[in-house]
């Protein structure tokens, strides 16, 4: 879990995380999808209903994987990571249904190794929602934001089995982070990385 000079760290990551969800969503291309709706919201802000249908989708999309792994399957765990107050939402919704949650991405504002980053914490498109584009608008959108905030780069940890992940990831120029446990290590996750400039 992150500790407080992960938020704090640097005047770039301090003045990300006071952003308001409004100031979020300047980065993001008004009807940039002519089918789907892209929402910003802050963790605080996320009602029961919409907490329900992210955990939803998570939990249908990575509950085998996470079962398998050796992070285990922990709700009470993973829910705290997913909705800690300093997590920011970008949440899809087709235009014609704006309660059937379609895909969301979950990402932080961090300090690291001397780096400002956009940690992408989980991006998950609904089995009914795939292979509609959705997950590479939502990634253009997180550089976007990342760009437009002026941090470094976009990190994330995928499962080592998760070969459709790890595929869409180098596919949109991710590489394995200097940090990363490497092929030979016997963890079972991968740390990417993606430079914003």
């Amino acid at each position: 879990m992150p500790n407080d000079d992960l938020s704090t760290g640097s005047k770039k990551v301090r003045t990300a995380n006071k952003a308001s969800a409004s100031n979020i969503s300047k980065s993001i291309a008004a009807d940039s999808d002519p089918t789907h709706t892209f929402e910003v919201l802050l963790a605080e802000n996320l009602d029961e209903a919409t907490r329900g249908s992210v955990w939803s989708t998570f939990e249908a999309n990575m509950r085998t994987m996470y079962t398998a792994s050796s992070f285990g399957w922990d709700p009470p765990h993973k829910k705290g990571e997913l909705f800690d107050p300093l997590s920011r939402f970008i949440l899809v919704y087709p235009k014609s249904d704006k309660n059937s949650l379609a895909a969301f991405t979950a990402f932080r504002f961090e300090f690291e190794e001397d780096q400002n980053i956009l940690y992408c914490y989980d991006l998950q498109v609904s089995k009914a929602s795939q292979r509609h584009g959705l997950g590479r608008a939502l990634m253009n959108h997180l550089a976007k934001i990342g760009t437009d905030f002026g941090l470094d780069k976009i990190m994330l940890t995928v499962f080592q089995g998760n070969t459709q992940a790890l595929e869409f990831y180098a596919n949109f120029g991710f590489e394995t982070d200097p940090d990363s446990p490497g092929d030979d290590d016997e963890e079972d996750y991968r740390i990417l990385c993606k430079n914003l400039h």
